[in-house]
């Protein structure tokens, strides 16, 4: 595409985002300036009123980058409308809290309520016009698929779906092709899809894209996620990398300490009815114990025993037999069915958090049984164990309860290589869009102990 016409075209779609902003931002002036600021203690003037709208639209927008609400052409529209009915929540929840702390007493929420209607409609009426616009300007990319094996070819197939990005017009296996052949059938398209195959190869690829003007799609190796969290240095005049085990700052390990003791203490407080409810109903049902504890590995492969409110039958592994939960596990009480879609069984995990066996973003403790199968056809399954356990981390947030090792050991070595607060407090308020989505509890086919996936040989 033209360059000109590339960047006058994307220009439609950023003021298409300006104008969504334009609306909540006035859209809060509005209802500030009529309903609230004259009944607060002290008004505020006009440049006042001014910066409460910008300061909500700011709110407004990061929240909308945290949930990707604003990902036109990568993310579906149900998904962009649910996004936005997480970020509107938040922010008028965020600025309820702030007009009653500035008025000494709770307001009015009617005008919030109405605000909720007005900024939702508007927000799905925008979505589906904006991804409309979209794809009349980027219409769908000609593609092809390389991969290596099998299970390269499996995590591909989910971009098969996406028909309004993509065209597939070709699968290529790199073992039976050569680069000659898969530059000649390059030319004829716009964008190649990288999984699984061989680095020399892969690079050669990449380096011919770049000089034809070609989109390349790579799905990274685990080295290529370690090599990412390593840090530039220069030595002499060669510019390397330095990769070592994962050695967060003092500074940021306190801050880290002190974030989950507030949080999860706050929390605990906050979620004690809850707690009790739940408890009362595990009871009631078969008399059996509320709480269940099961061993777990965190930090450098340290055991530690883990606290879940009992979502099984008691002899849910009477067999002895380490296994995930499958799907319509019969195993499961109804009881624990309602509480498992709604989280609330990971709730006393907080204890294990304030106590510090856990923390609240990490990679998720495995048990040690499921951990050593996977790491006999995986060894740099372990390698996720370079940071403390968590609660909620990137395969909470990106995956799925049945997301295969592979692709959790990536997630989870992004955090390593990413980790920060800035990253903590983004993975923990990402964790709220995951709350009600119902397929990232999806358990495992009932044939499986684990979510290794066992593929046929054979493609289709």
């Amino acid at each position: 595409m033209n360059r000109k016409l590339y960047i006058r075209e994307r220009l439609v779609v950023d003021i298409l985002k300006g104008l969504l902003v334009l609306v909540v931002s006035f859209g809060m002036y509005y209802v500030w300036t009529r309903y609230y600021n004259p009944y607060i203690p002290k008004p505020f003037f006009e440049m006042g009123n001014y910066f409460i709208a910008v300061v909500f639209g700011a709110v407004y927008i990061f929240l909308a980058q945290t949930y990707g609400a604003l990902q036109i052409g990568t993310a579906t529209v149900p998904d962009l409308i649910y996004s936005q009915g997480i970020c509107i929540t938040l922010s008028l929840v965020l600025a309820y809290v702030i007009f009653s702390l500035m008025s000494y007493d709770l307001v009015n929420v009617i005008p919030f309520i109405v605000m909720f209607a007005v900024f939702f409609s508007f927000a799905i009426l925008w979505t589906i016009l904006t991804d409309w616009a979209h794809f009349q300007i980027h219409p769908p990319k000609k593609t092809i698929f390389v991969y290596d094996n099998v299970d390269s070819y499996y995590s591909l197939k989910g971009i098969k779906h996406m028909d309004k990005r993509f065209n597939v017009v070709g699968t290529l296996r790199s073992r039976n092709t050569d680069l000659e052949t898969i530059y000649e059938r390059l030319h004829k398209v716009d964008a190649v899809f990288l999984c699984g195959v061989p680095s020399d190869y892969r690079n050669e690829i990449v380096k011919f894209c770049v000089k034809h003007n070609k989109v390349a799609y790579i799905k990274p190796k685990i080295s290529d996620t370690i090599i990412r969290g390593g840090k530039t240095i220069q030595l002499m005049n060669v510019p390397v990398y330095r990769c070592t085990r994962r050695n967060p700052k003092l500074f940021y390990t306190i801050i880290k300490r002190t974030m989950d003791i507030v949080v999860s203490g706050i929390a605990i407080i906050v979620l004690s009815p809850i707690m009790i409810v739940t408890a009362i109903a595990i009871k009631a049902y078969d008399k059996g114990p509320v709480l269940y504890k099961q061993e777990r590995l965190t930090l450098n492969g340290k055991r530690f025993m883990i606290w879940k409110f009992r979502s099984m039958k008691v002899d849910a592994e009477g067999d002895g037999v380490a296994r995930l939960a499958s799907e319509d596990d019969d195993r499961i009480t109804p009881v624990g069915s309602f509480i498992r879609k709604l989280r609330i069984d990971e709730i006393p995990q907080l204890f294990n958090i304030f106590s510090g066996s856990m923390s609240i973003v990490g990679p998720r403790p495995e048990r040690p049984e499921i951990a050593a199968q996977y790491e006999e056809n995986m060894p740099e399954f372990a390698l996720r164990l370079q940071v403390k356990a968590g609660l909620t981390g990137y395969a909470q947030v990106y995956g799925k309860y049945n997301t295969p090792p592979y692709d959790k050991v990536q997630m989870d070595l992004t955090y390593v290589a990413t980790q920060s607060f800035l990253v903590d407090i983004k993975l923990m308020l990402m964790t709220v869009k995951i709350l009600f989505m119902k397929e990232s509890t999806e358990g495992i086919a009932e044939d499986q102990l684990t979510a290794d996936r066992q593929l046929d040989d054979e493609i289709e």
